[in-house]
């Protein structure tokens, strides 16, 4: 994606915000510090018991089909990502009266050794999809939570409203009108002013990840009233040059790092707030 500012010589002419955040990137331990936030643990592999891997393994080597399967319908994981699997696993008759789909679903195992397919399902749990209540369990060990009714009523201090996804959204769009789908993972209030925002954790281009980007600055985009609206964004974004040396330029990057409106890392979030004061 094409730049408009010189992210290496302008960073002045950036949102604040959005500059502190890639200065904290540039200038300190960023991943270590982030872990605050996003604590991720070690990715383990997930044992599969012995006497279940011999059958795998035996079924699998002498092309006994659906043996193979009914084991693997007894598994949590699969030994890759087959768009199907979920109906073959969990509906009824459909892997009797689909032979055809059962049939490509065994070749693409087999094109694995048996090894390989039990190596596969005792892979380690990709990390990225532990990392959506994170911040959740982070601001609320971080911050002050107060309940609806001593939020709603509170004039001085930072406080995070303490209530169900339903309460909050509920509040959100009739006392604040703000119309939104579900309740932000950011309801803050300063003294007398609101702040909400959305978070994401995004580790790379592309794909559901700029997707992501991209909802956070249509969240953003649509400021209603007196309600501060934030982005809190980590990961990715706040890089500016690869290991070659060359400046990034990703969507995802670009549209962050140039985005007018107030984006920032969690590790700047208390700063923002306290700056409302």
């Amino acid at each position: 994606m094409e730049r408009t500012i010189d992210i290496e010589n302008d960073l002045d002419d950036l949102n604040q915000w959005v500059r502190q955040s890639i200065e904290l990137f540039q200038t300190t331990p960023y991943l270590d510090n982030i872990n605050e936030v996003y604590p991720l643990q070690i990715a383990a592999p997930e044992r599969i018991d012995g006497t279940l891997r011999r059958r795998i393994i035996m079924a699998h080597q002498a092309r006994r089909t659906n043996e193979l399967i009914d084991i693997l319908k007894g598994l949590v994981k699969f030994p890759y990502d087959e768009p199907l699997w979920y109906l073959i696993k969990s509906i009824e008759g459909c892997q009797d009266s689909n032979p055809q789909q059962i049939q490509r679903i065994a070749d693409s195992l087999y094109a694995m050794t048996a090894e390989e397919t039990v190596i596969r399902l005792e892979s380690a749990p990709k990390l990225n999809t532990q990392m959506g209540p994170m911040f959740n369990s982070w601001l609320r060990e971080k911050f002050d939570l107060l309940n609806i009714d001593r939020f709603r009523s509170s004039r001085r201090g930072i406080y995070i409203l303490d209530s169900s996804e339903e309460e909050g959204k509920t509040f959100i769009n009739r006392e604040l009108r703000q119309n939104l789908k579900k309740r932000p993972d950011l309801v803050a209030k300063v003294n007398s002013t609101y702040v909400i925002g959305e978070a994401k954790w995004i580790g790379s281009p592309g794909g559901n990840q700029d997707k992501q980007v991209e909802e956070v600055l249509d969240f953003c985009r649509s400021q209603r009233g007196g309600v501060i609206r934030v982005g809190i964004i980590d990961g990715f974004p706040w890089a500016i040059k690869n290991t070659n040396g060359s400046v990034i330029n990703f969507k995802a990057a670009v549209q962050v790092q140039e985005s007018e409106y107030d984006i920032l890392s969690a590790l700047v979030l208390e700063n923002y707030l306290n700056e409302l004061l």
